[in-house]
């Protein structure tokens, strides 16, 4: 077994403990990535990912920190591979669109954990995780097959397209960040129709407070 799959195998064990001891932790700031049989990407975390060959992780395995009073604190977005090339995108997006660059920051880190070429497996693009729709709406349209990927792939135009929709959001909500990264994650339709609150969706609400922990590392 070569080293790299000693390696791989080595953290899926300690994933597997992490789960069974820290189970609100283990997958939700483990991300990992996978190519299918057909080359495209896949990412997520907050669940196990779909296969145990082919699977890289993109972020570390994280270590279970406290503060003083035991309570758990989210790793830095620091630790994530990626951030060096990703920050100069994020923070000149999130200025052109007057957006605190650490919650445009914040956002890409739980979204793609900095991963420019991240596809989830309903087809949200790059840094931030930009759906097709979301980027035709901002004027980015897909490119012909032969031209290659979505240009919303491109880390400059995903980090635009995905502050334009925050900032979007946070003018809707009226600057409520949770209610704006409610929207983001389930789309404004949701949040309207649950009486302007947090939807009572388990994803939307890990998400909400995965994003908001991150951002206030990043702002103390």
């Amino acid at each position: 077994m070569s080293r790299e799959a000693v390696g791989l195998a080595r953290a899926a064990m300690l994933l597997a403990s992490l789960w069974v001891v820290f189970p609100s932790v283990a997958w939700a700031d483990a991300v990992w990535e996978f190519v299918d049989g057909d080359g495209v990407v896949h990412m997520g975390n907050g669940s196990p990912p779909p296969a145990s060959r082919g699977v890289t992780w993109l972020s570390r395995i994280p270590s279970i920190k406290t503060d003083r009073v035991g309570k758990e604190r989210e790793p830095s977005a620091l630790q994530f591979p990626g951030f060096d090339a990703a920050k100069p995108h994020l923070e000149a997006a999130a200025l052109s669109q007057s957006l605190d660059p650490a919650l445009v920051i914040a956002v890409a880190a739980a979204e793609s954990a900095f991963n420019e070429k991240a596809v989830s497996r309903k087809g949200a693009l790059g840094l931030m995780q930009v759906m097709p729709a979301t980027a035709e709406r901002y004027g980015v349209s897909a490119r012909p097959a032969s031209e290659g990927g979505h240009a919303a792939m491109e880390p400059k135009v995903n980090a635009q397209i995905g502050s334009r929709y925050l900032a979007d959001l946070l003018r809707m909500f009226d600057g409520d960040k949770e209610l704006a990264l409610a929207a983001y994650n389930a789309g404004e339709g949701a949040v309207i129709k649950h009486g302007r609150q947090i939807p009572p969706y388990p994803e939307t609400q890990q998400y909400v407070a995965k994003v908001m922990r991150i951002y206030r590392t990043l702002v103390r």
